[in-house]
Order: structure tokens, then C-alpha cells, then sequence
């Protein structure tokens, strides 16, 4: 066989011929040696392409780890967790500082309107940086536990950061500038001070500088002769309400509710001597929030709050339902939990006040008595001026040096002139409660003389009820001193209602209770005597519903 290939003339390699022949340039290689004589890359693997650093990343620290040229090491540890992470912390425990703690607020807000920029450029620059540096080195074929969980971490302290700065800080920058320029955006608490000096009121939410207020207030001259402090606010700042809580323990003022106290108000309220609520007035508590939904700094300022109420006296079952309760929530305790815990003192059960004793008693004190009570209370918001009457009364039987007795009966002559008014004035579901407490009265003291007295309206036999019934006149009369006025006034019986009177329960039961509160001065033996009284008084309950309310309405008004 021929040979296709071209000829090749010998060269003979010692000869100056190979030398212009090694000269020449190379012949091309057909495009099929080609393929055939380059390396194949093993099955599965791609070339990696080389980083080669940029004109951009060349020489500056802060570029290249925003490229992510720094090797994982620097970038997450040193960058990231030893910088961007602190910066964080730092970041949520101002919120924290100013939305808990509350002190120094202005400057604590300037401090984070002006740092809150830088603070988040750094942070991205941190996470993105170890971010590339996490991607390389799992391109350069590093370890995946290191670099995948450098991601992970990465994505948690995103999330963390967004929570942060989307549900924390955006909400509130607005607050934050106004008090960067010294207004606090929850407001100030209101202080008024009674004309006599003797009963300081704070109504409203705790603010930004209300401890200092309140100090300069008690510190004044017009409040040497202060005895209590009324509250009404459903709280503010927990480091304000601290500061006031320790302003009135080294007072030694008492304290009482008049509406709902929450929150940080009830910090202030158990720093009193002697803490009282008045009916209707509420204690909630709830947990501390920091606004940073950062579980670490939610749990310190909870941390903090129990320490508060610890060193204030409430009890460790108090403290746990407390901080179970959301900070969005309110736990209004249960009065029966405070009095059993002696957090409060427990509501007077009759018309009773403690007296001051002898010698040392003046005036304003019977007067404070008497607005400490909740009943003579109602009563003068009822009828303005009634316990200065009431006062003036039980001062001058004090005087006299008259016995304990004698001077709580001195309080009785102005409430006989308000309870007709009261009595009429009354829901007919009020008025048959007192019909009720009335004929109970009677049959406590049946067979016996001061029956028909009270029958007839002598207030000192009032002090011979059982204490059950007295307190059940108390409470009635807290009621009734409470209750909306009425839509009309009660008009006298007419000649068709007196005719429905007489054919239902009889004549007699016009006005059979007319002088329970008459007030005589002398003892008298006429008058109806007991029993019957109280056999008609029975028949009430046995008329139908418009029949018994004609009845009992008319019992009270006078015969003509």
C-alpha cells in the first residue's frame, strides 16, 4: 500500500537546515487533535473560575469585605459577631432603656436618633460582607457545616434586626423626636392639690418628669399639711412611677385609689403608709414591654419590674401572675386578694369613722375621717358640703367630751335630712331593698321599746341594730348616693293611687314608713306599734309587680 501522507524530506538534525527549521513557526493542528488532546475535567466538577481581586477591592478594608474577599474567619467572626452583633445589642438595650427605664429620656432619644443611621449601615455592611464570605468559601470547596451555618446565623440576625428597626424603631421615631425635643408623646400626669392642703390628686398618664414634679409639689409649703394621695391614671413611665413611689415612702402619705391605678401606677400606689381602693376603683398589672422584641431585654426589664414590686411587698403569687400577663393585657386583682394579702385596708362595714384620740383631735383630722370613708364620701358628691356639716357636728359633740358613741351619733341628724330625698329618688328595685332592710330592722328589735322608736324616727336607736343590719344600710346608702339621678320626680300620691292602696294592702300602708328618719328629738309612745307594721310590710311581697311598686312607694310619703 501507498502511504497517502505527503512526503517529508530528512533534515538532518546536526545541520544548520534544523535550525531554520526549529525557527519556523509551528504548523496549525487540525480542529479534531485538538479536542482530542485536551484534558477532560472529571465527571460531575465544573472549572472554578479564580477570584482575582478588583481595582475596587484592591488595598480598602471596608470594600473588601463588602465583596467578601476576606476569608470567613475575619468576615463572621471578627466582623460580624465582635462588631455588627454588639452594635445591635446596643441598639435594642436604648430602646429598651428609654421605653422601660425612662431616665434621662431626652438624651437618650437624641443619642439614638443620631446613632441610628450609622448604626444600620454598619450592621448591613457586616451582614452582607460575611454573607459573600460565606458563598466563597463554600465555592472554594470549604467545610458546609462552618459556611451553612454562618448563613443560618446570618438570616436569624436579619430577621432579628428588621424585627427591630420595622416593629420597634419606625413606629416610633415620631415619639422619639418629640422627646429628643423634650415632650413626652404618653403626656404628664396631672397634679392638683386640694384648697385645704390636705389631699393631692394625680390624674393621668405618668410622663417624662412627673417625679421631679411631684417631689417639688410635696416639698412646697401649701402641702405641709398633706395626709393622703389620690390616684387616677393608667400608668406611664416605670422609672417616673419609681422615683414618686420612693418620694412617698420617706413621706409616709397615704395612698388610695379613686379609679383605675395600672401598670406603673400601682408602683406608686403600694408605696403609701395606708393604701385603700374606693368602690369601683381597680389595681392592673401586667407584663413590662420593651418595645424591641428582643426576648433577652424583654426578660431583664421583667426581671427589673418583679424586683420593684418585690420591695414593695407584693407577694410572690402576685409577682408570677404579673409577669403571666401580657404586656397588651390588664389583670385587675380581685379586691378579696388584696385585703387578704394586706395590700389594702379593708372597706369600713358601717357609717362608723375612727376617731383621732382625745386631745389631739382637731377638725381637719374628723374631717379626713370622714373623706376617707367611702359612704360619707358618695354622700357629699351627692349633696357638695355635706361632710363639712357632718365635721362641724362631730367636732363640736367631740368637744364636749362626749363618749365615742355620742359623737358617731352626731353624724346622723344631716343624713336623716337627706334620706327622704334619697328614698324617693331611688329605683324601685332600691326602694324595695330598703323596705326589705326596714322590716328586717323592725323584727330585730320586736318586744322591745326601741322598735316602736325607730319605728318613729329616733336616730340614737340606730346604734342598738345588729352590726349585719347596720352594715346593709351602709352598703344601701353607698348605692343609692351613687345611682344617676331620676328621670322625674316622684309626685304625691293621688286619689286614684290611694284607692288601689286601700283595696290591695290597706289604708294604713300610706306612709307606714314616713318617719323612719324623722329625726324626733323626745321619746313618744303613740304611733303604730310594731307588729302590725310588720304583718303589712309582709303583705307587700305577695301583690302583683305595679301593685307592690304603688306600695312601697307610698309607704314612704307623708299622710295628708
Amino acid at each position: 500500500m501507498s502511504d497517502p501522507r505527503p512526503h517529508r524530506p530528512y533534515i538532518d538534525p546536526t545541520s544548520a537546515a534544523a535550525d531554520q527549521q526549529a525557527a519556523r513557526a509551528p504548523e496549525p493542528v487540525a480542529s479534531w487533535q485538538q479536542a482530542s488532546a485536551r484534558p477532560r475535567p472529571a465527571p460531575g466538577q465544573r472549572p472554578r473560575p479564580a477570584r482575582v481581586p478588583t481595582a475596587a477591592t484592591g488595598g480598602s478594608y471596608i470594600a473588601r469585605h463588602w465583596a467578601g474577599e476576606m476569608s470567613l474567619v475575619r468576615s463572621y467572626w471578627v466582623n460580624h459577631l465582635l462588631v455588627a452583633a454588639p452594635l445591635a445589642l446596643l441598639l435594642t438595650g436604648l430602646m429598651t432603656w428609654i421605653s422601660v427605664k425612662g431616665e434621662s429620656l431626652q438624651v437618650s432619644a437624641i443619642a439614638l436618633l443620631a446613632v441610628l443611621p450609622l448604626l444600620l449601615a454598619l450592621d448591613v455592611w457586616c451582614i452582607v460582607g460575611a454573607w459573600r464570605s460565606a458563598t466563597n468559601y463554600l465555592r472554594d470547596q470549604g467545610s458546609a457545616l462552618w459556611g451553612w451555618l454562618a448563613r443560618i446565623t446570618l438570616i436569624l440576625g436579619t430577621l432579628q434586626l428588621a424585627a427591630s428597626v420595622l416593629l420597634g424603631v419606625l413606629p416610633s421615631l415620631g415619639s422619639y423626636w418629640q422627646m429628643a425635643r423634650g415632650i413626652d408623646p404618653i403626656g404628664h400626669a396631672t397634679l392638683s392639690l386640694s384648697p385645704d392642703g390636705r389631699s393631692l390628686r394625680l390624674d393621668g398618664a405618668i410622663g417624662m418628669g412627673d417625679a421631679r414634679r411631684l417631689r417639688t409639689v410635696l416639698e412646697s409649703d401649701s402641702a405641709r399639711g398633706l395626709k393622703r394621695v389620690e390616684l387616677i391614671s393608667p400608668g406611664g413611665r416605670l422609672h417616673e412611677a419609681e422615683q414618686m413611689a420612693a418620694a412617698l415612702k420617706a413621706r409616709g402619705h397615704d395612698v388610695r385609689a379613686v379609679g383605675t391605678c395600672a401598670s406603673a401606677c400601682t408602683v406608686v400606689f403600694l408605696a403609701g403608709k395606708s393604701r385603700q381602693l374606693t368602690p369601683g376603683a381597680r389595681l392592673g398589672f401586667h407584663r413590662a414591654s420593651t418595645g424591641t422584641y428582643n426576648p433577652v431585654f424583654e426578660e431583664l426589664a421583667n426581671q427589673k419590674l418583679a424586683a420593684t414590686y418585690r420591695s414593695l411587698g407584693l407577694p410572690e403569687t402576685m409577682i408570677d401572675r404579673t409577669l403571666d400577663t401580657p404586656s397588651r393585657s390588664m389583670w385587675f386583682a380581685p379586691r378579696e386578694e388584696l385585703i387578704a394579702h394586706a395590700l389594702i385596708a379593708p372597706l369600713p362595714q358601717t357609717l362608723a369613722i375612727p376617731l383621732p384620740p382625745a386631745g389631739k383631735a382637731s377638725l381637719p383630722d374628723i374631717d379626713d375621717a370622714l373623706r376617707l370613708h367611702p359612704v360619707w364620701e358618695a354622700l357629699d358628691r351627692h349633696t357638695p358640703g355635706f361632710i363639712d356639716t357632718v365635721a362641724r357636728l362631730m367636732w363640736a359633740a367631740h368637744q364636749t367630751g362626749a363618749p365615742e358613741d355620742d359623737v358617731q351619733a352626731a353624724a346622723l341628724p344631716p343624713l336623716a335630712e337627706r334620706m327622704p330625698a334619697l328614698i324617693a329618688n331611688a329605683a324601685p328595685q332600691a326602694r324595695r331593698r330598703y323596705v326589705q332592710l326596714a322590716a328586717d330592722q323592725l323584727r330585730a328589735l320586736k318586744g322591745t321599746p326601741a322598735c316602736r322608736s325607730l319605728l318613729q324616727g329616733h336616730l340614737a336607736v340606730r346604734r342598738q341594730l345588729p352590726t349585719a343590719l347596720q352594715i346593709r344600710e351602709t352598703e344601701w346608702l353607698m348605692d343609692a348616693a351613687e345611682a344617676p339621678p331620676p328621670r322625674w320626680l316622684p309626685k304625691p300620691a293621688s286619689a286614684l293611687e290611694i284607692e288601689v292602696l286601700d283595696r290591695s294592702v290597706g289604708r294604713a300602708a300610706l306612709g307606714v314608713l314616713s318617719q323612719l328618719w324623722a329625726d324626733t328629738p323626745e321619746p313618744t309612745s303613740t304611733g303604730p306599734a310594731c307588729e302590725p307594721v310588720i304583718a303589712l310590710l309582709d303583705r307587700f311581697a305577695g301583690q302583683p309587680p305595679a301593685r307592690r311598686e304603688l306600695a312601697e312607694r307610698l309607704a314612704f310619703q307623708p299622710r295628708r
